[in-house]
């Protein structure tokens, strides 16, 4: 036999014992999702189907052992926006509902975008043309969505919402009907909203509540899901589980706790999504998600106190602190935050993301204790300042000039931040992160809100080109 003939068999044999390997593993998996792409790969069928790699290696990337696992919907693998009364996802949605006791949750491979803008569309369509109450600090997700789905926002400081002024703010909007009021819950720097009082808002109104707990997913897995908006009276919740689960980038959630239908959901949802969904996402957060059922509660306590731990060692080394919602989040304030994000990069620790007085650090259960040792470890080596005292955020609103979805469909140009005053926004402008406009389509620049902007270091905005400047 030719050597290198040879070569190749020994290597194409020990790729489909690689494969056959892993699907033995990957079949004791308690998803449906998993085990049927463990399958699938462990067949190592000839592949005249998409997509194009047919499961081998686009090169030598670290990735291409999972390639055999990437495949499209077959008769089989069922697809995941469309599925079968008797396939692999109907399994899963029914484990999910279970799992969270809701009349419905589905999972999308879009990512919490494509979920914001299926609860808004849902909304949509049962109330045409009604605006929508919304939080002001909504991730440039929601503005984009108000913006394709043609909703005017009616913004709200939904951090001053308690159950001691619903009353007088039911009052201020009774003669308004609304599709939704949207609220973001917990934010960035794991701040939350009164979920509750929105909740009875919202009802005297006569519209579902909707929380993007994008940040939260995994507070349905600590101390009985006492902290999770579905356990607070929400109606819609979106879930971006990658972000603080363990699932790959791309996996989310969207919850009805009551009120609406699974079909009234996906219908929505298969307005945002591709056709073809990533598999290996679903898998992903599939497998994620009958982890969490099984020991998510027993994990999420043991990261408490690790985090706990840390908390007091940072405190007791002169650290800042700030108070958080979410018991999992580190946010650690100095004068000098880049410096601090610098210095933990330069030690390998990599951290969510700082602004100008805060350090961010997202934890998760598969943050091991040597990650928190090593943290602690550099931690120890810096010389914290106190940052300056935190100043009222005060925040008005830029005057309105023309509706969301007109100044998104205008022609727009780019022009310097210093040249915008007066023109009216075409895009948001946000620093990222956090991903929150300061200003939105439809909007005018003024003094202030140019001023914000050039402390985050924007330098350049959209503006329509067809609004006149209004000075």
């Amino acid at each position: 036999m030719n050597q290198c003939k040879l070569f190749d068999n020994i290597i194409i044999h020990k790729a489909c014992f690689t494969r056959r390997l892993f699907a033995v593993i990957m079949i004791s998996m308690k998803d449906s999702v998993t085990r049927a792409l463990s399958q699938y790969a462990a067949h190592a069928a000839v592949r005249f189907h998409m997509p194009g790699h047919k499961g081998r290696g686009v090169g030598r990337l670290p990735f291409d052992s999972a390639l055999p696992y990437d495949v499209t919907e077959l008769e089989y693998t069922d697809n995941l926006y469309t599925p079968s009364p008797n396939g692999i996802f109907r399994d899963e949605i029914n484990f999910l509902k279970s799992l969270y006791g809701t009349a419905a949750t589905l999972l999308t491979a879009g990512g919490a975008t494509s979920a914001v803008f299926a609860a808004l569309a849902a909304c949509a369509r049962r109330a045409p043309g009604l605006p929508v109450l919304c939080d002001r600090k909504a991730h440039l997700s929601v503005i984009h969505a108000l913006a394709l789905l043609g909703l005017e926002p009616i913004w709200l400081d939904a951090g001053t919402v308690s159950r001691e002024n619903v009353g007088a703010l039911s009052k201020k909007f009774e003669n308004i009907k609304f599709s939704a009021v949207f609220a973001t819950s917990p934010d960035y720097y794991g701040q939350a909203r009164d979920i509750p009082a929105l909740a009875e808002l919202a009802k005297t109104l006569g519209a579902p509540l909707i929380v993007d707990n994008s940040h939260g997913s995994h507070l349905f897995f600590y101390d009985g899901g006492r902290l999770h908006p579905l356990r607070q009276g929400a109606n819609l919740v979106i879930d971006s589980i990658h972000k603080t689960l363990p699932a790959l980038t791309g996996a989310a959630l969207l919850h009805a706790a009551n009120g609406f239908s699974e079909d009234e959901l996906r219908s929505a949802l298969r307005l945002a999504v591709s056709t073809s969904p990533s598999y290996l996402i679903s898998s992903s957060a599939c497998a994620c998600l009958h982890e969490m059922a099984e020991r998510g509660e027993e994990a999420h306590a043991k990261l408490f106190e690790r985090v706990a731990r840390v908390r007091d060692e940072l405190s007791a080394l002169g650290y800042t602190l700030e108070p958080a919602y979410d018991p999992f989040r580190l946010c650690i304030s100095d004068k000098n935050a880049e410096n601090l994000y610098e210095f933990f990069a330069d030690r390998g620790i990599v951290c969510e993301f700082y602004d100008g007085r805060t350090v961010v650090l997202l934890t998760s259960v598969r943050n091991t204790k040597e990650d928190f040792e090593c943290f602690l470890s550099a931690a120890r080596q810096f010389v914290p300042t106190p940052p300056p005292p935190k100043k009222p955020f005060i925040f008005c609103l830029p005057k309105h000039a023309i509706p969301l979805r007109d100044a998104v469909m205008r022609r727009s140009e780019i022009v310097p931040i210093s040249c915008a005053l007066g023109r009216v926004a075409a895009e948001p402008a946000a620093p990222y992160p956090p991903g929150i406009p300061l200003i939105v389509p439809g909007e005018i620049f003024d003094d202030s809100t140019i001023g914000a902007l050039s402390g985050y270091g924007i330098d350049f905005v959209a503006v329509t080109a067809e609004a006149p400047r209004l000075t």
